[in-house]
């Protein structure tokens, strides 16, 4: 028999132990699930689509565009990385919603695909765990489904605003209670507002919604109103009619409430006077009737009041004079008579007043010429008599001054050469007598300007500062060019400066665009937006209120 081998020695097995794992094949690092949902996303964009996400090659990274992960995902050696958040705004990506790739990312908590040409319609599978589902501004079909809002328990904020849908939304809609925004508006979808739009009114923590410019129809049902949380509610430009509902008081917590543009009817009701937090009312373009109720004297915070285009009848209210933290008030377009009251200049931060296309009485009060901030007046189509005051130039910052069509006597003013900031100046169907001062030739920011048919007589003020204003002194047969020749009363053009065309109700049209209420609350109301808007009109900015949920990884 040969010998037996003699033992190895214990360091020589240790040795042989060594090589053998390190010759044995290594197992391959685990595939990342979601690199692969992403490449196959951008496979289903069409091809020039594709070309935005160039940066989406080699191991997924945050260097991949509008792609965050999830910040404790393991080391890439022990376990694929995942995506928090995927951010593609504005990228003009076009093609079908790719929701079967979107599906697979299993922990997104983030999904903004808005500013896009994105088709198709909504999908059911999204992944669970998402909290801000943004697919604004894209072109999507079809309706909301209510499969989605129920497949989607932790959503938070939920934006499908200027999209393609025009299916009615199903009654037994209703969203989870965590939802906070909720943006539809900008569609064209029509029937009722669902009754219960979210599931448990008492435990719901929306703060946003939206549902305006569509083609909602019916009343504004009591559900919405049941909603305690909300903060801001737009049901504006659309066709719902009856009244305004009593329990609108209910919303304690409300700052921006408009309904504005539909065909709402019955008085503004009293009920109002319970968002004691109301800070923008917006109730302009319904069929709203009645008198301006006193209670609505509560609204201490109130900076915007719209109720133009109306049937509101009445006196504006006294106790109305109390909200003196009014910037914007618009009544025109509405049936108010009697005379001004002192009170209201209690408004002393005022920078918008229209009380146009009214039946207003009595005399022009000087002191309605003593708001410190006014950059807006609009008294136009009223039943105003007397003179001009003389605090009018006063004003130095008003910007837009209307009174015609009312039956003001007396001298244009030579203190309008002192309002330095004045664009529209607009007197014209009164009966103004005397002649045109040569200051207003020389103001060099007038842009607007309108004398036309009153009594105006004498000489053109010879400067050249009156021929950018063709027929701005039409339908004054005593104004003659100083030659001693009188003017054809029919003068040639007939038209204001810059083609404009004056309307009472609140603005000015032509070939410039439209100067209108809601442009001059954009330019005006800085102050008070900076708050309001970051909540409700941003999207960037709700992704910031909303960031602790975020975060909830």
């Amino acid at each position: 028999m040969p010998p037996a081998a003699a033992p190895l020695p214990h360091h020589h097995l240790a040795v042989l132990l060594l090589l053998l794992l390190a010759s044995a094949p290594r197992p391959a690092a685990p595939a990342s699930t979601d690199r692969a949902a992403l490449l196959a996303f951008r496979a289903a964009l069409s091809p020039p689509s594709r070309a935005a996400l160039a940066s989406w090659s080699g191991p997924l990274s945050p260097t991949w565009l509008g792609v965050s992960l999830h910040p404790d995902a393991p080391a890439p050696a022990a376990a694929p990385p995942t995506v928090s958040a995927l951010e593609l705004p504005g990228l003009n990506l076009t093609g079908p919603l790719p929701a079967p790739a979107l599906a697979l990312l299993r922990r997104l908590r983030t999904l903004d695909l808005s500013g896009n040409a994105l088709s198709g319609e909504l999908p059911c599978s999204l992944p669970r765990s998402l909290q801000a589902l943004d697919l604004s501004r894209n072109a999507l079909s079809g309706a909301v489904p209510t499969c989605l809002p129920s497949s989607l328990p932790a959503l938070r904020s939920l934006n499908l605003s200027a999209n393609l849908l025009r299916l009615p939304l199903s009654p037994r809609l209703s969203f989870p209670s965590r939802l906070a925004a909720l943006d539809l508006s900008r569609n064209a979808i029509p029937g009722a507002v669902p009754p219960r739009i979210v599931a448990d009114p008492d435990a719901s923590a929306l703060l946003l919604l939206d549902l305006s410019h569509n083609r909602f129809s019916g009343e504004i049902p009591a559900g919405v109103t049941a909603i305690r949380s909300l903060q801001g509610l737009f049901l504006a430009g659309n066709q719902l009619s009856g009244e305004i509902p009593p329990g609108i008081g209910n919303l304690t917590y409300l700052q921006v409430l408009d309904l504005s543009h539909n065909r709402l009817s019955g008085a503004v009701p009293a009920g109002l006077a319970g968002c004691f937090q109301l800070l923008y009312l917006r109730l302009g373009g319904n069929r709203l009737s009645g008198a301006l109720r006193p209670e609505l004297d509560a609204l201490d915070s109130l900076k915007v009041l719209d109720v133009s285009n109306n049937k509101i009848s009445g006196e504006i209210p006294l106790p109305l004079a109390g909200c003196r933290s009014l910037e914007v008030v618009n009544l025109s377009g509405n049936e108010i008579s009697g005379e001004l009251s002192s009170a209201v200049a209690k408004w002393q931060s005022l920078r918008f007043l229209s009380l146009a296309g009214n039946q207003l009485s009595g005399q022009l009060p000087d002191w309605m010429f003593s708001f410190p901030v006014l950059q807006w007046l609009d008294l136009s189509g009223n039943k105003f008599v007397g003179f001009i005051p003389d605090g009018l130039a006063a004003m130095k910052g008003l910007e837009y001054l209307n009174l015609s069509c009312n039956y003001l006597a007396g001298q244009i003013p030579e203190g309008l050469g002192e309002m330095g900031k004045l664009r529209t100046l607009d007197f014209s169907h009164n009966v103004l007598s005397g002649e045109v001062p040569p200051v207003i030739a020389s103001m060099t920011e007038l842009e607007v300007l309108n004398l036309s048919y009153n009594s105006l007589s004498g000489p053109l003020p010879t400067t050249d500062g009156l021929q950018k204003f063709p027929g701005a002194l039409a339908g004054n047969p005593g104004i003659y060019s100083g030659e001693g020749c009188p003017e054809d009363a029919s003068m040639p053009g007939g038209k204001m400066a810059g083609n404009n065309h004056r309307g009472w109700l609140g603005g000015w049209h032509g070939e410039n665009g439209w100067v209108s209420l809601g442009a001059f609350c954009i330019s005006t109301m800085t102050s008070f937006y900076v708050s309001l808007a970051t909540l409700l009109c941003s999207a960037k900015a709700r992704n910031f209120v909303f960031r602790p949920v975020r975060a909830e990884y």
